[in-house]
């Protein structure tokens, strides 16, 4: 039955071929260019071509005639809409026998390998499903193997998070590390839409105890003043007024203390607000040699920066030991008289030994039968330096600054230049050109105020982009070596002048040799003195 129902399928393929060359040569007639049909006679059989094509003219055994009685080549003409006359037909028929005569040796070959195929087919039809059936067998046998590792992989992996959320179950730092990470995910997600550098959460305590620090100094310097203003204010129309009116004539009777050496308290200079201060930055003070503690000194200090972070930390509190790194010395640091008319904030500033910047004040500090050891840090350049103050620029104010060396010539002290390198890194204020609006208008305020009204652009408490904290960058403040200063209570100009001349000399001569040992590019920093 199998052998029968074989010949049968090898007979019908063998009719499909054979049809299928007829068609195809018809097709080739008609597209051919030198055939020798009418146009009008191609364009009929063209058109029947495509009606057979949209009935499946694969079937060739409708190929018949009219009345189905005879067989021709083109006999489905009369089951379509146009239908070939007999003399078209006879032309037609013509043209295909040419064709195929030509055609005779490509057939030939063509049906030996055809029957070579079928021969093949007969003989190995059962073979062929044998194998077809052991081939599925196999893939089967594959996509087993294959589903059964991946079971293996999903028990494996959830035997592992079952594990995990146990362990997290008994361990709640795990837990508290997976929600601080998961957090950071979020905060970086955040950070890059928009374009804001987060703090990281799993920041030591030390580290969020130097920000807080920093964070208060900088508050205490921006608004401190005004708060403690407000709040007199605030005092004189309360129920405590009374307690406002002892104060303020207290202060009234304590105002030339700032002319008089101060009130310092070394506790407070001391506190560990200072210790967390100093290593924010950090900031550090070295000496290139020692000092006599038996003498008074005028440090006179460069740059002033923003807001003199590293002469603060340095001169103002005791975190850097002042008093160990000179054995013997004490230090006062010099500031605008201004700060000691304001209630409450100036008796922060006298604890931590700052006096006022007068003549009066400077030279009491440096009289020898009033104190020893006595190191006064003054900022040469002043509020005006500080519009200057740009990162890795060093611009300081001294060419029209003369008044220190008068007060250093009359006390007979010698004169220590100190340069505080990292200071101009540690904010990054807006650009104020000389000739803009906004250094104008700075420099009018200054005039009427004293105070350089600056933006200071640093980072913030828990991001890294913009605020008013300073930056983390160290700040190293190096002490130079003394200038010996011959006493004169009435120093000519030429005078002045020739010691204002050697204190510039000495100052560059710091500068040169130190900086390489604090800057990264050092080459290409250079001291600007205008």
């Amino acid at each position: 039955m199998d052998n029968v129902t074989s010949t049968e399928n090898v007979k019908f393929e063998i009719k499909s071929v054979q049809e299928n060359i007829l068609l195809d040569i018809i097709k080739d007639i008609c597209n051919d260019t030198k055939s020798k049909l009418s146009s009008k006679l191609i364009g009929k059989v063209n058109r029947i071509i495509a009606d057979c094509d949209l009935t499946h003219h694969t079937s060739l055994h409708k190929l018949t005639t009219a009345d189905e009685s005879s067989s021709t080549i083109l006999g489905f003409m009369h089951q379509t809409a146009t239908e070939l006359s007999f003399e078209e037909q006879t032309e037609l028929n013509t043209e295909i026998v040419n064709k195929i005569q030509n055609k005779i040796p490509t057939f030939t070959s063509e049906l030996e390998n055809l029957k070579q195929i079928m021969g093949a087919g007969k003989k190995s039809r059962k073979e062929q499903i044998k194998e077809l059936q052991s081939s599925l067998d196999e893939k089967l046998n594959i996509l087993k193997e294959q589903e059964n590792e991946k079971v293996e992989l999903m028990m494996e992996w959830l035997n592992h998070r079952v594990q995990d959320v146990s362990s997290f179950g008994t361990n709640t730092s795990e837990m508290l590390t997976l929600k601080t990470r998961i957090l950071e995910l979020k905060s970086n997600s955040i950070s890059n839409a928009l374009g804001i550098e987060w703090a990281p959460l799993n920041v030591p305590t030390s580290r969020r105890l130097e920000t807080l620090a920093a964070a208060a100094w900088i508050c205490l310097v921006l608004f401190g003043e005004a708060a403690c203003i407000l709040l007199f204010v605030q005092l004189v129309y309360s129920s405590y007024w009374y307690l406002v009116l002892l104060y303020g004539i207290w202060m009234l009777n304590d105002l030339e203390i700032c002319n008089k050496g101060g009130r310092t308290i070394e506790w407070f200079r001391s506190c560990a607000w200072w210790v967390y201060y100093r290593d924010y930055f950090p900031i550090k003070l070295v000496k290139t040699t020692d000092l006599d503690p038996s003498r008074n000194y005028l440090f006179a200090c460069f740059p002033h920066g923003v807001v003199c972070s590293g002469a603060f930390g340095a001169f103002a509190t005791n975190a850097l030991e002042f008093y160990k790194v000179f054995p013997g010395m004490t230090c006062n640091m010099i500031t605008l008289g201004g700060h000691f008319r304001v209630p409450f904030f100036r008796d922060l500033v006298l604890a931590l030994g700052c006096c006022a910047s007068s003549q009066e004040s400077l030279l009491y500090l440096l009289d020898k039968k009033n104190y020893k050891g006595k190191c006064v840090a003054l900022i040469v350049g002043g509020a005006a330096e500080a519009l200057d103050s740009h990162p890795g620029e060093y611009k300081v104010i001294l060419s029209r600054r003369k008044g220190f060396i008068r007060i250093a010539m009359k006390s007979g002290a010698p004169l220590v230049p100190v340069f505080s390198f990292g200071e101009t890194d540690v904010f990054r204020p807006l650009d104020n050109p000389q000739d803009s609006l906004l250094r104008k208008f700075q420099e009018k305020v200054r005039q009427l105020t004293g105070i350089s009204p600056m933006f200071p652009i640093g980072r913030g408490v828990f991001q890294y982009s913009f605020g008013v904290l300073p930056l983390r960058s160290p700040i190293t403040t190096v002490v130079g070596k003394p200038m010996e200063i011959v006493k004169n209570l009435d120093p000519t100009d030429e005078e002045v002048d020739d010691i204002h001349k050697e204190f510039i000399r000495r100052l560059i001569e710091l500068f040169e040799t130190e900086k390489s040992k604090y800057l990264k590019n050092h080459e290409k920093v250079n001291l600007v003195i205008t």
